[in-house]
């Protein structure tokens, strides 16, 4: 299965300030470049580089495969411990050269349809959430954002994200350290991203059957990491709602009253 771009976005704003961070989009994965030199291939949504021999006493304990068939083995990185991720991004941007200038391609005629919410609310205007839930356009957003503070007495963190997959700000729900979901801002609808481990998992696949159709598509087509899952639900009806608040009290249990 092809990596999400919410996934990418995630790993691109792990990277943010070793430098201008970017991905792009190749053979249906994705590389991601730090000061315009490759760094990382995303494949199946997992986090590979090169095995340099600048990495080794740092990457020591990691595995390693080939992002894919034929290919060399790269070093796979665990996506959430961001300070080896970034060690690891910044000794091999030291020691990638940049790669040969292609030649610019012609500009294609501008997409038809909403502005883009990078270029409505750009990285110098920091919106507040109502702005978000006005752009976003649709009652389940303020919904969703309503359950959670007033079930975990929770407020969301607004953030930019540079990655080119999934530029703009989004808004991010914790419960102390602990990440309850990152809410994906779209013209119409939003895109929830939910993460569970393994335990957890086991807990969805008991009751699998209870949630939406749509759900348990994405629960099918999502592949595992790590022992757990980055579920993303595209949250444009109410069952689909009603499926990540689930979610979230599987991976947090809400505190009792």
């Amino acid at each position: 299965m092809a990596s999400s771009p919410e996934f990418v976005a995630y790993i691109c704003e792990q990277l943010e300030g070793l430098g201008p961070i970017r991905s792009r989009k190749m053979f249906g994965e994705y590389m991601v470049y730090c000061s315009d030199k490759p760094v990382l291939i995303i494949c199946d949504d997992r986090v590979m580089v090169k095995t340099l021999p600048c990495l080794e006493t740092l990457l020591a304990d990691r595995p390693t495969q080939p992002p894919y068939e034929g290919a060399k083995p790269y070093y796979v990185l665990d996506p959430d411990d961001r300070e080896t991720l970034r060690e690891a991004v910044r000794l091999a941007e030291e020691a990638t050269p940049l790669p040969k200038k292609a030649q610019k391609k012609k500009k294609e005629a501008p997409v038809e349809g909403p502005a883009p919410w990078d270029v409505v609310w750009p990285a110098h205007m920091k919106p507040e959430p109502r702005d978000i839930e006005r752009w976003v356009g649709t009652p389940l957003f303020s919904v969703f954002q309503t359950w959670l503070e007033e079930t975990y007495k929770v407020s969301p963190s607004v953030e930019f994200s540079k990655c080119s997959m999934d530029r703009g700000w989004n808004l991010k729900f914790k419960k102390g350290s602990k990440s309850l979901c990152v809410l994906y801002v779209r013209p119409g609808w939003f895109t929830a991203m939910v993460t569970l481990n393994a335990k957890q998992l086991a807990e969805v696949e008991l009751l699998l059957s209870t949630f939406s159709a749509s759900f348990r598509k994405v629960y099918r087509e999502t592949a595992l990491f790590n022992g757990g899952k980055w579920l993303l639900v595209d949250v444009k009806e109410g069952p689909q709602l009603e499926d990540v608040k689930r979610l979230i009290q599987m991976k947090e249990k809400p505190p009792v009253k």
